[in-house]
């Protein structure tokens, strides 16, 4: 046989074949002992020769799996596909294994799958049958198991087509690790195009030169095509997530799905302004079909952490109660800060703003002339610190409106009845620290959008809670664990945070009262002698910022003076503070404490013994005085307070239902608070009952605030910094530097600005 085809049946066998084949090498060329038949090589329109034979071998093979094994192992050394055409039915035992198999570009291929045999368009660039006649056989009998090489293979090598182009391989089936490999990338959240792109990402990086790259990209084996990957994505999406099921409300049909996950617990357990306040909103788009996310929000002061989350198909009224009934089914005993699912914090925040809008509506026949107006006087009747100014704004505006609109008469009477829920008279007294708008769930709402879900619908429900309880839980835990490790990017937050202005405070005019944790702030106000008290405990005080239990610059001010951890103030957490977002974050801290440590941290404050044993006197005198101390503890009557604990046993089990309620409550917040310290329990049972005004000192209250993002879109006209424009002469323009890139006018977006106030000023609609 000629040189030029043995080399090439060399090549093909002997990088896999040496293990089955009865070989000899010694002259470079492949010596079968079975029967080898050179045919004329075959020449193309092009002008290529494809070398053409046909081969009888035996192989080392015993079992159908190795048959098949060694097939795929000549498949990809020789870069061809060939699919079964037939396999033939095993009767007897004489026969183990027997099948038939043809080129993928073969016209018996084509018949096999069941496809009219005539091609439809033969001229197509991606027509696959041209009639090869390649093919080769495989039959495997018992009678020769006793021989070394049991497997016959009759090979039929009569290609019509050079089989190692770039369009034939181009047709080569994906390999199944291949396949692996893409299902592994939409695990990750990969959808078919990006998927795609990493993977052929991948593959540059491997090659180890050019001509390897370029048959790489070629194969079809090794990389797939689009249509490939992306009818892969099809079946894993319906595989793992399921199919997109449809729900309908109004015929009891409709979804709910609550989620609680490991991080949102222990917010529930660490955080206490989970038993303050709680901000709720609701959203839809996530899917295709439309199904709603209520997220439910605390904050503090490292911004909003979720607190439980609920999808639901629709927003009536029946299916959020519902939903939020299975809501407390799934939340921790110490859901709220050890309040209990059935209690709950102190105050729901939610989002009613359709006032201004519902002037706007022309079917209302309001004058455009009187919309401001209307809305100004609202808006005093919102403001209002106390009811008696309310009431009064409330008689003006129905005086000078309600004559001429009744269809207003007919709204703000149905927004009057329900007044306490948005007034601001109605807040005073309530632990809303500041915030009189759920602006921190919006903003989260933007995180969910942009971060957790790419800006990109989920293809069902299914994968919602994937994306909540992976991507959702991972962002969390990052940012949470950014702050417990004092990364200086995510310390760029609110300034109300940051211990501002407690500069501004005279510390020399900080007094301690007999109360623990409670001490005396002189306003900074000139030729002011108004004291403003500050309860370093519960983070609050009585000034018109912090009565409310904000941060404020008295507050701060009592922290830096007297080193005292607040958890209204990033700087002023201690390692301890630390540790407890690390849990919140892992449900796990470092073994070593000393992992926390501040890198400015002061010097101990010495004790009250260490001091007295240093101003020289005997060591046997401060021991004396310790065991008097201990003594006086022993001495301690309970008789009378025993009597009290019974009285109280006897008032839970007679009382009613109301009372219990109310003394479980109590038992918690007693246990929380002496969770943390002692002295904070004692600060808690001392404040317990206290009677004071917190209206006393009231001038102004707090203004309601706006939505986060339109404070970075604000300009104020006449501002000293306000940045000036300057227009270039002529000879500025003739001598501007002829390479610089002249900047891009900004086009004017039709998007209005997300700022009510700016709205009412121009009114026009929100």
């Amino acid at each position: 046989m000629e040189s030029d085809t043995s080399q090439y049946i060399f090549d093909i066998f002997l990088g896999f074949s040496s293990q089955y084949f009865k070989i000899n090498t010694s002259s470079q060329l492949l010596v079968f002992n079975q029967n080898f038949n050179e045919l004329s090589s075959y020449q193309t329109a092009e002008n290529f020769k494809v070398p053409q034979f046909e081969l009888d071998i035996f192989v080392d093979v015993d079992n159908q799996e190795g048959a098949c094994e060694w097939f795929k192992e000549y498949e990809s050394k020789s870069k061809t596909t060939m699919p079964q055409t037939r396999g033939y039915d095993i009767k007897g035992d004489r026969v183990l294994f027997r099948e038939q198999r043809h080129c993928i570009h073969s016209h018996e291929v084509k018949k096999k799958q069941g496809k009219n045999a005539v091609t439809k368009r033969p001229q197509s660039l991606r027509a696959r049958d041209t009639c090869c006649t390649a093919a080769i056989h495989l039959r495997l009998n018992r009678q020769r198991l006793s021989h070394t090489h049991p497997l016959e293979i009759n090979l039929k090598y009569t290609h019509n087509h050079v089989i190692n182009s770039a369009e034939s391989l181009s047709f080569r089936q994906v390999k199944e690790e291949v396949r692996e490999e893409l299902l592994e990338l939409f695990k990750d959240g990969h959808s078919p195009s990006s998927a795609l792109y990493v993977y052929q990402d991948k593959l540059h990086l491997e090659a180890s030169d050019e001509q390897e790259l370029i048959e790489l990209l070629a194969d079809r084996s090794v990389n797939p095509d689009y249509d490939y990957v992306a009818k892969l994505f099809q079946e894993y999406r319906e595989a793992v997530l399921g199919s997109r099921n449809e729900y309908d409300a109004r015929t009891g049909k409709s979804f709910i799905l609550c989620i609680v996950t490991g991080l949102m617990s222990r917010i529930h357990e660490k955080v206490p302004q989970a038993a303050e306040i709680c901000y709720v909103d609701a959203s839809a788009s996530f899917e295709p079909l439309n199904t709603s996310i209520t997220l439910l929000y605390t904050s503090c002061a490292i911004g909003a952490l979720p607190l439980g989350l609920i999808v639901t198909s629709d927003e009536l009224e029946i299916t959020l109660e519902k939903a939020f009934n299975m809501l407390k089914t799934i939340l921790p005993p110490h859901a709220f800060y050890g309040c209990g699912p059935q209690t709950g914090p102190i105050l729901f925040l939610t989002d009613d703003s359709t006032f201004w809008r519902w002037l706007h509506d022309s079917k209302h026949h309001i004058k455009k002339e009187d919309r401001v107006s209307i809305m100004t006087k609202m808006k005093k009747i919102l403001y209002a610190l106390l009811s008696t100014e309310m009431d009064a704004f409330y008689h003006e505006f129905k005086q000078e409106f309600y004559h001429s609109y009744p269809q207003l008469q007919k709204h703000f009477e149905l927004l009057w009845e329900r007044r306490c829920l948005w007034a601001l008279s109605y807040r005073s007294g309530l632990p809303t620290r500041g915030n009189n708008t759920n602006n921190y769930v919006e903003k989260s709402f933007g995180i969910l959008k942009d971060i957790v879900f790419a800006r990109t619908q989920a293809f069902n429900s299914v994968q919602v809670f994937q994306f909540i309880t992976t991507n959702m839980e991972r962002f969390y835990q990052c940012r949470i664990l950014g702050f417990a490790n004092k990364h200086p990017g995510h310390l760029q937050i609110a300034n109300q945070f940051l211990c501002p202005g407690w500069e501004s405070v005279c510390q020399n005019g900080i007094l301690e009262t007999n109360v623990m944790n409670e001490f005396l702030v002189q306003s900074t106000s000139q030729d002011s002698g108004t004291f403003y008290v500050v309860n370093s405990e519960f983070g609050t005080c009585s000034c018109p910022v912090g009565i409310s239990g904000a941060p404020c610059k008295h507050q701060g001010a009592v922290s830096m003076k007297f080193h005292i951890s607040m958890f209204n103030f990033i700087p002023s957490l201690t390692p301890d503070d630390r540790i407890i977002y690390t849990y919140i974050a892992l449900g796990y801290v470092a073994k070593d404490r000393s992992f926390y440590a501040s890198l400015h941290a002061k010097p101990a404050p010495q004790s009250q013994e260490i001091i007295h044993s240093e101003m020289a006197v005997p060591n046997n005198t401060l021991i004396l005085e310790i065991k008097e101390l201990s003594e006086e503890n022993k001495e301690v009557d309970i008789l009378e307070f025993s009597s009290f604990l019974e009285e109280m046993k006897l008032d839970y089990q007679n009382a009613g239902q109301i009372l219990r309620t109310s003394l479980d409550k109590f038992k918690d917040r007693y246990n929380a608070a002496k969770s943390k310290s002692i002295p904070r329990l004692s600060s808690f049972l001392y404040d317990l009952n206290r009677n004071i005004d917190p209206m006393a000192r009231i001038n102004s209250g707090a203004h309601i605030r706006v939505q986060v993002e339109s404070v970075k879109r604000r300009k104020t006209q006449g501002s000293s910094n306000k940045r000036r424009i300057s227009v270039p002469t002529r000879n500025e323009k003739e001598n501007l530097d002829p390479q610089a890139i002249p900047a891009r006018k900004k086009k004017k977006t039709g998007k209005k600005e997300h700022n009510l106030s700016v709205h009412i000023v121009k009114n026009q609609p929100n």
